[in-house]
């Protein structure tokens, strides 16, 4: 193909680019139904998906995008250690009840984690683990995470 002039470069460049990043978006966001059985719990607000082809690191992660769960590798007291314990336990069962539909957000946070969220057969994982008070509703900002642990911690 030949440009007539730069600015035909620039345009066709910049579509081949926003076309590229809508693919990459669809790609992202697209819903999969799984056996929750395969999912592995790795606390009470991320999960690791099972690989096609199993390989060491291969696995997804995903971290539920609306809830925050008590901390179990880094608790900061027993109590949220506990809780974290029992919101990942109950994770569990709610994935291991049946089929699970994960729904990317398109999102990855700092960590490298896609979010997203896991509809089971009792509704979305993240809504029962607050309705049952095994997880916060997610507030970003260091003052909600100081405010997270005085809940855990109190």
């Amino acid at each position: 193909m030949i440009f007539r002039n730069e600015w035909q470069f620039v345009i066709l460049g910049r579509l081949a680019l926003v076309l590229t990043l809508l693919s990459a978006t669809d790609i992202a966001t697209h819903a999969e139904t799984l056996d929750g059985s395969r999912i592995f719990v790795l606390d009470g607000d991320t999960v690791a998906l099972p690989c096609s082809v199993p390989a060491r690191g291969c696995a997804e992660k995903i971290r539920l995008r609306a809830i925050d769960a008590p901390e179990t590798l880094n608790a900061h007291c027993e109590a949220e250690l506990k809780a974290g314990l029992a919101a990942k336990q109950r994770l569990a069962e709610l994935l291991r009840a049946g089929p699970v539909s994960v729904q990317r957000s398109g999102e990855i946070d700092r960590y490298g984690r896609s979010l997203g969220d896991l509809e089971t057969s009792a509704g979305d994982a993240g809504a029962v683990l607050v309705r049952e008070r095994l997880a916060l509703p997610y507030q970003p900002g260091s003052g909600a995470k100081a405010s997270r642990i005085a809940h855990w911690c109190r």
